[in-house]
This record gives C-alpha cells, sequence and structure tokens, in this order.
C-alpha cells in the first residue's frame, strides 16, 4: 500500500493530474452555454493551472545538480537599467494611450472584429460590420483585443455606449512595444555596455514611427514588435556557442530555467487554441451535455436584420466529414503539440533555446500579419549565413530548423487550418492572392510609388534621429568588411550582430519599396534596425565612460533636461504661438497665420533663454567630468555630425513649413499611420512655432556637438529633446488632431442627447467603422442612398427623432432628402471628418429616380 501511494503522489503523476484537472476545467469553461461573469478570468486561472501543471510533470532540470542562481534580486536592491528602460518608455507611452478615440477606419474596423468576437461568442470566424465574413488579416490582433476587451470588463453588446474602451484596444499594443524596447536593451547591453543599450532602446523609443503607431491598435505593431524580439533572439542564437548550457535559476523554493519559460510559452498560446477546438463540438448548459457537429452563426450578435446587417443564419463548415470537425482538428494538434513538447525537453543548451523563441516569435509574426512575419525573419536569417558563410549552423543542425517548423506550424497554423475547414477556398483567395500577392505585384488599394516613397516617409518617421542614419549605415558597412578581421573575440562578436540587424535594414527596406501597394507606415518594419544601428553610433560619437555615475550627475541630466524644455519653448515662442491652436472663435478664413502673429514678447523670450543657459552651465560642470576624450578619428566624428545636422535641417524644415500643395509639414506626422491621405486637416490647428523651436534646438545641439569638450554634454541634451518630442506629439498634437480622425466624441454625444433607445442613430452613407464600433453596431447603416430600405424605414421612423451620422459632404443631399429642418449637433471644430445631426418626426424621403 505505501509503495502504491507513493507511486500515485510521485511528483510527475501528480503535475498531470494538475494539468489534467486545469485543461478539462478550461474545456468546461469554453463549452459552457451561456457563458456568466468572469470566464475570461477564471479561464486564466485554468489555464494556469494547466501549463503549471504541465511543467510540473515533465520534471524539467531534475537530474542538474548545479547550484541555482537566484533570480529576483533583495527587495532592498536598486532598480536595474533595464527597469528605468522600462520606466521611462512607460512614463513616455502610458499616460495618454486611451486620452482619444480610436481612428478611423482601421482601429475601429479592427476592433469591431475584435467585439464581435466577444458578443458572437465565436474565436474563428470573424465578422465585419456590414461587411459579412472578414477575411483580410490574421487571427492575433483580434484575440489581443478581444481578451482585453473581456477581461477589463468592456461593455460589447449592441447599443452597450462602452466607457473608455480605447484603453482596452490598445493596452496589448503597449505591452508588445515595452518588450520589443526591453529586447533590444537586452542584446545591445550584453554584446555592447548597458549605455549602449539604453541609447539604442531610447532611439527607437523617440522615433515617430515607433511612439506614434504604438497608439495605434493596427497590425503593423504586433508584426514589427514580434519581428524586434525574433530578430534579438535569432542574434543571440547565431552568435551564441552551443556549448554554453542552460542555467537554472531559483525563485523561492522551485528551481527554472529558460527551457521552463520557452516551454511554457508555447503552451499558453498552444493549449487553448487546441481547447477550443474541442469545445465546438460539446456544449454544457442547463440541459445538460450535449455533442454536436461543428455550427456558427452568420450575422451580427443582437443586430439581426437591422439595415445594414443580415438576418441570422446557422452555419456549417464547408468540409463537414468528422476528420475535419474542430475535436478532431484538436486531437491531431494535440499529438503534434505532445512531439513539440517532447523534442523541447530535449534542450541542454542556450543556442537552441535562443532559436526555438525565435521561431515562437515567427510563428506569432504569422498570426499577427500572416506571411510577411515568417517570410522576412528567414530572408534575414538566410542571408547571414550567406554573407557570413557560417553553412556549418545549418549543418551541424544548430538551427533546429526541422524542430522550429513544427513549432511554427503548431503555435500558428491552428486557426488558418479551421478557417479554410469552415470557409473552403474562399478564406486562402482573400488573405493569400488578395492580400497578400495583389498588395506585393498589382496593387490593392494605398499609394503607388518608387524608392523615394519611403524615403521621404522614413525621414519624418525617424525624426530627429534621421540625422545619424546615414553614419550609422556608414559606420555598419566598415564594420561588416572587416567580419572576419578582428582580433578580440567581442569585436568580432558585434561585427556580426551589426551584420544580422543591417540585414535586416536593406531586407526590409527593398521589400517594402519593391510592393506595388504603399501606405507610409508600410516603412515601419525598417525602424527598429535604423534605430539599433543609430544607436550604437551616437554611443561611438560620446565619450567614453570613465567613472560612475552618482545620485548628481543624475540631478544634473535633470537639469539639463529642464535646460533644453526652456530653450525648445523659447525659440518657439519666437517665431509664434508655441502652443498652436488657433481659437475656434476666429474664423476660418481669417486663422491663416494666425499662429505666426501672435509670438511672445523679445523680452519674455530672452529670459527663458538665459534661465535655459543658467542650466546649461550647472549641467555642463557637473557632466564634463564623467567622460575622457575619445579614441576615434575627430575627422569621422566631425563628417557624420556636420551631415547630420544639414540632413536634419532639411527634414526639420519640411516639418515645420506650409507648401502650396499638401501636405503642411504638421500633416506629415499624422499621415505616418493614417489611411486616406485627402482628408482634410483641422485648420484650427497650426504647430509652425513649435516645430520650428524643435528643429533649431536639435540642429544647434548637433552644431555644439562639433566641439569635442561640448560633445556628451549636447548629445545628451539632444536625446532629453528627442524624448520631449514625443511626449510633446503623443500628450498634446494626438490629443488635438485624434479627436478629428475618430467619431468617439460624437457617438458619446449621441448617447448624452438621446431620450431613449427609441431615438435611434443612423449611418448615412459612410463606412468607416468608428460608428458601428461605438453603437455595438446597434445603428441603421445606408450605405446606398437609392435603396429602397432608406425610403421603406424612414417611413416607420417618421414620428420620432433621428440622428445621423454622416460626412461633412453629404449633408447637403441629405437635407434635400429628408425635406425638413436638420438640427446640427456638432461643427467642424469638433470634428472636421463626420457630422451628428438629428431629425425631428422625419417625413419620408423623396422618391427616388
Amino acid at each position: 500500500m505505501g509503495l502504491f501511494v507513493e507511486s500515485v503522489l510521485h511528483p510527475p503523476w501528480r503535475g498531470f493530474a494538475l494539468c489534467l484537472l486545469g485543461a478539462v476545467s478550461l474545456l468546461g469553461l469554453m463549452s459552457h452555454q451561456p457563458h456568466f461573469a468572469g470566464t475570461l478570468w477564471l479561464g486564466i486561472v485554468a489555464l494556469w493551472l494547466t501549463v503549471l501543471g504541465l511543467l510540473d510533470g515533465l520534471a524539467l532540470g531534475k537530474e542538474d545538480t548545479s547550484p541555482a542562481v537566484p533570480l529576483l534580486r533583495r527587495p532592498s536592491a536598486k532598480v536595474g537599467t533595464g527597469g528605468w528602460v522600462f520606466v521611462i518608455a512607460s512614463l513616455v507611452l502610458l499616460p495618454t494611450l486611451g486620452a482619444f478615440g480610436l481612428s478611423d477606419p482601421w482601429e475601429t474596423h479592427y476592433g469591431e472584429v475584435a467585439r464581435e468576437i466577444l458578443a458572437r461568442d465565436d474565436w474563428i470566424s470573424l465578422w465585419w460590420a456590414q461587411d459579412n465574413w472578414f477575411w483580410s488579416k490574421p487571427i492575433l490582433i483580434f484575440w489581443l483585443e478581444a481578451l482585453s476587451m473581456g477581461l477589463l470588463g468592456v461593455n460589447i453588446h449592441p447599443g452597450g455606449n462602452p466607457a473608455h474602451p480605447e484603453w482596452a484596444i490598445r493596452f496589448p499594443h503597449y505591452v508588445l512595444a515595452i518588450a520589443a524596447l526591453l529586447s533590444v536593451y537586452l542584446l545591445v547591453a550584453r554584446v555592447w555596455s548597458k549605455r549602449t543599450g539604453v541609447l539604442c532602446a531610447l532611439v527607437l523609443l523617440s522615433s515617430p514611427y515607433f511612439f506614434l503607431i504604438s497608439h495605434q491598435a493596427i497590425t503593423d505593431l504586433p508584426l514589427v514588435t514580434l519581428m524586434t524580439i525574433s530578430v534579438c533572439l535569432l542574434t543571440m542564437g547565431l552568435t551564441e556557442s552551443h556549448h554554453e548550457k542552460v542555467r537554472m535559476y531559483r525563485v523561492g523554493p522551485w528551481r527554472l530555467s529558460g527551457q521552463h519559460m520557452l516551454i511554457g510559452a508555447v503552451s499558453f498560446l498552444v493549449l487553448p487554441q487546441i481547447l477550443y477546438l474541442a469545445s465546438r463540438n460539446i456544449t454544457l448548459g442547463a440541459s445538460g451535455f450535449g455533442f454536436h457537429t461543428d455550427t456558427f452563426l452568420y450575422g451580427s450578435a443582437g443586430n439581426s436584420g437591422l439595415p445594414g446587417n443580415p438576418v441570422h443564419q446557422i452555419m456549417q463548415p464547408v468540409y463537414r466529414a468528422w476528420a475535419y470537425q474542430p475535436i478532431a482538428q484538436a486531437f491531431y494538434w494535440l499529438l503534434a503539440f505532445a512531439i513539440l513538447v517532447w523534442r523541447l525537453t530535449k534542450v541542454r543548451d542556450n543556442q537552441s533555446l535562443y532559436m526555438y523563441g525565435f521561431y515562437l516569435c515567427c510563428a506569432l509574426g504569422l498570426m499577427a500579419k500572416g506571411l510577411p512575419g515568417v517570410l522576412l525573419p528567414g530572408l534575414i536569417s538566410l542571408f547571414y549565413l550567406l554573407v557570413a558563410r557560417r553553412w556549418s549552423l545549418l549543418l551541424d543542425g544548430r538551427l533546429r530548423i526541422a524542430s522550429g517548423a513544427l513549432l511554427v506550424m503548431v503555435c500558428g497554423l491552428p486557426w488558418y487550418v479551421a478557417m479554410h475547414i469552415r470557409h473552403g477556398s474562399g478564406f486562402l483567395d482573400r488573405i493569400l492572392v488578395h492580400d497578400h500577392l495583389n498588395r506585393l505585384a498589382s496593387g490593392v488599394h494605398g499609394d503607388t510609388g518608387t524608392i523615394q516613397y519611403f524615403i521621404e516617409q522614413l525621414g519624418v518617421g525617424l525624426f530627429p534621429w534621421v540625422a545619424f542614419v546615414p553614419a550609422a549605415i556608414g559606420y555598419a558597412i566598415i564594420r561588416v568588411g572587416r567580419l572576419e578581421r578582428a582580433a578580440a573575440p567581442r569585436a568580432r562578436l558585434q561585427d556580426h550582430v551589426l551584420l544580422v540587424w543591417g540585414l535586416w535594414l536593406v531586407c526590409g527596406f527593398v521589400l517594402f519599396s519593391a510592393m506595388v501597394t504603399k501606405f507610409h507606415h508600410y516603412a515601419f518594419p525598417v525602424v527598429p534596425p535604423a534605430a539599433f544601428l543609430t544607436g550604437i553610433t551616437v554611443d561611438r560619437l560620446l565619450a567614453k565612460e570613465s567613472v560612475p555615475w552618482k545620485r548628481r550627475d543624475w540631478l544634473a541630466l535633470g537639469v539639463l533636461g529642464v535646460g533644453c524644455i526652456l530653450c525648445v519653448t523659447a525659440v518657439s515662442g519666437w517665431f509664434g504661438q508655441v502652443r498652436g491652436a488657433i481659437p475656434v472663435s476666429i474664423p476660418v478664413e481669417e486663422r491663416g497665420d494666425y499662429v505666426l502673429l501672435h509670438a511672445w514678447n523679445p523680452w519674455i523670450v530672452a529670459g527663458v533663454l538665459i534661465l535655459a543657459l543658467v542650466c546649461f552651465v550647472i549641467a555642463y560642470k557637473q557632466l564634463r567630468a564623467l567622460s575622457t576624450s575619445t579614441s576615434e578619428t575627430p575627422l569621422t566624428h566631425i563628417a557624420a555630425l556636420i551631415v547630420g545636422a544639414v540632413l536634419l535641417a532639411f527634414v526639420g524644415r519640411d516639418l515645420s513649413w506650409i507648401t502650396d500643395s499638401r501636405p503642411a509639414g504638421y500633416e506629415r506626422l499624422m499621415w505616418l499611420f493614417i489611411y486616406r491621405y485627402e482628408r482634410p486637416w483641422p485648420t484650427q490647428f497650426d504647430y509652425r512655432p513649435i516645430l520650428t523651436g524643435f528643429s533649431i534646438v536639435l540642429v544647434s545641439a548637433l552644431g555644439l556637438a562639433l566641439f569635442k569638450k561640448l560633445r556628451s554634454v549636447a548629445l545628451y541634451g539632444f536625446v532629453g529633446v528627442a524624448l520631449c518630442f514625443a511626449v510633446w506629439s503623443l500628450d498634446v498634437y494626438l490629443i488635438d488632431v485624434g479627436a478629428h480622425w475618430t467619431q468617439r466624441n460624437l457617438i458619446k454625444r449621441y448617447y448624452a442627447l438621446r431620450k431613449g433607445p427609441e431615438e435611434p442613430i443612423v449611418s448615412w452613407q459612410m463606412n468607416w467603422k468608428g460608428e458601428t464600433f461605438y453603437t455595438g453596431n446597434r445603428l441603421p447603416a445606408f450605405l446606398d442612398a437609392r435603396n429602397k430600405d432608406v425610403e421603406k424605414w424612414f417611413a416607420t421612423h417618421q414620428d420620432r427623432r433621428v440622428f445621423v451620422v454622416l460626412e461633412p459632404s453629404r449633408l447637403g443631399s441629405f437635407k434635400r432628402m429628408i425635406r425638413r429642418p436638420v438640427m446640427e449637433h456638432s461643427t467642424l471644430d469638433d470634428c472636421n471628418k463626420f457630422l451628428l445631426v438629428s431629425v425631428d418626426g422625419a417625413q419620408r424621403p423623396m422618391p427616388t429616380s
């Protein structure tokens, strides 16, 4: 009896029993109909139990008797440098993450698809308001946003009027952005130094492409951040010795390693997909247990037959045989998952861990953006082997290609397979042919252009770091040219790392320039390698650190930052109104150069400049003692700084000027991520003075950096101004202007004005998706004014007040159609893209011809 009890309670059996308990609980939660409050939170707990039980049952590293390194520091220990990177990045990105509405049409478009996932309780087939099935983008962004909305309690029901859903929609993107920044820091700090790692992370953080798109819940941010993490892991895998064994760490009574993290991450991604597939053939409810074939809803949840929405239908998959049913798919994937986990338990070296981590990020990239998430990292790997002539990595099996391919398939393909079985070849034709091949070869929406197209966008998207990009590219070319000639092992390692990231820069730029379809944000994947190389170059320009930093040195750095802010403000005030917001009481025809005509008094400008100079002197006296002169050739420094200053001056001029043709300089920042560039700019905002101030101060900092004694302080000031520019862009510019690219405020105003659901809101001849997301799709959508349903609907609602959201250009035709006074509840100064109007007792429309 004692032997039996001992065998039953042996740790592996205990762990697998816990894993089974958690899996059964999670399956039950997924199968239960209807769901109850807190289902997602309980599902998270059940998933944790499942994964922890699996790891405990596998008994990873039990045979390793080497001493474990404490993973967590003492509570009294200081925050590490990586912790400060996290703090600074969060202070820049987080405060105004949800302070402005979701931008039409992309953020609201993806947000509406994610909302329907929760409302329809279908995590496979995606529904798009007024457009039926949504097949043009992979699943990851929708799962992330749906999970975030569900966990944070956003009201996703039709007509729910959710409060602040923007925080929930954008929060997963903030997490991914932080993960990418920390990955860059950790890689560079390991290969170069902590200071270099911080600089690379701050360059990426303060690049407009990065900090603006991190506030846009679109598919490009997950793709780029996951690719950044994957290339960091690839770099580690390509440069790590295969003799370096996995290290064990101690967390309380537990011994953990990177192997636990890898298998745990794979399990967190794969097991919910497997269990959800199995739950599609099972129903648990008040009537008990039911086993059935897969069915799914055609239509918008709660909006059956509403104008613009079809009547609900219950659909069956295209492939209906039991061999294709979701529970059968779950069984196939479970077998593949078991094989994969068995392979991962054999990992004993860090190089393999890094490579498997790389493949895991590629799988997530496949789920985020489709083939580019796999093909671009694959191209970088292939060209690295070709240029570095390290085919031994491939021939010796150290790249783990077979197991990596299995990992990518098991993690990234279940949704694709389930969609194909449900919807047939139409799904693959849309997502692979139309949205991949046609975008590359023939053009789909968007712009067209030559290689110059993205060069122009990168000038603005990398401001002000574009000043160092030519020097960064030249430095990388020189280092790569001596790839195997460096004497020191550390220098050779750095050369190989520069080669990987340089290849990413070249492959990304060539690939997206070759695409026929072009949007301004398509250059975003080039930004991380450009920021990586730029940060290393800026670090080379700085003097070498000779003494540790003390508290008063950090205070001096803060004083330097204050001086930079004062200097930017003073220079801006010299040219005009610093705020850049024209009072709405000023008529549109008189706004013109209003901000340029309201400059500061010269004495005030002089006083602020004197305060800034005092701050600079204090900072200089303290910071100059930290550094010694560099060993680099001064001529190369001078050339890099002169070229950078000239280039930055031209880009700064483009940002702070208005020309006869659009865009105006300040529009270029917004154009980095919006859709339909011809849409009008809100005339009450003119940011020429502040952008001129930023540009002049940044160029002046490069000029001061020409003097060796001032170089370090000037470049630290440059970094500070760049961070200030990021904060201003997110906390002032984006909030001001973002209100004109969203319908949030208008829909909120509708809910405040209406007396109840009996006063509906109508979408009139537009399909931007903000009107559907913010109302839960509970609004009649009339895309075609000649449709007979328009006349019928207004006839049945002629005795009640009806609100209408429409584009300003449609207002005249709407008034002619309605033949009654129309009350406007918003102005172009509130939102210059959309209007909210109402009609009391709307009559039937005029007969259409």
